[in-house]
């Protein structure tokens, strides 16, 4: 049953944000546990399997990985889910990262 505060009183705080690069470690576990979605990164970013590990070490890697899922619906979506995160979420972790 949906509660809502009642005129006058507090909402309930929302959870705290996660940490922006734990966010983009789970992205990156979820795109590999996905054979047609590491495909597609892989394709998109033109990265070799082989050299993911390596590719992972740099700062702009991770923001590389958060805009690839944030350009598809189906998939943000996806990861919010398995994640439990707001889509908008990742949206910020994205921007922290870039910052």
């Amino acid at each position: 049953m949906l509660m809502f505060p009642k005129p006058g009183q507090a909402a309930a705080t929302a959870a705290p944000e996660r940490d922006p690069q734990r966010i983009a470690i789970d992205a990156l576990g979820f795109v590999a546990g996905r054979d047609e979605l590491v495909r597609r990164f892989l394709d998109v970013t033109g990265l070799e399997v082989g050299h993911l590990r390596a590719a992972a070490a740099e700062p702009t890697f991770f923001v590389g990985l958060l805009d690839f899922l944030l350009a598809n619906e189906a998939d943000l979506m996806d990861f919010a889910g398995a994640a439990g995160l707001d889509p908008a979420e990742i949206g910020r972790a994205r921007e922290a990262l870039a910052s």
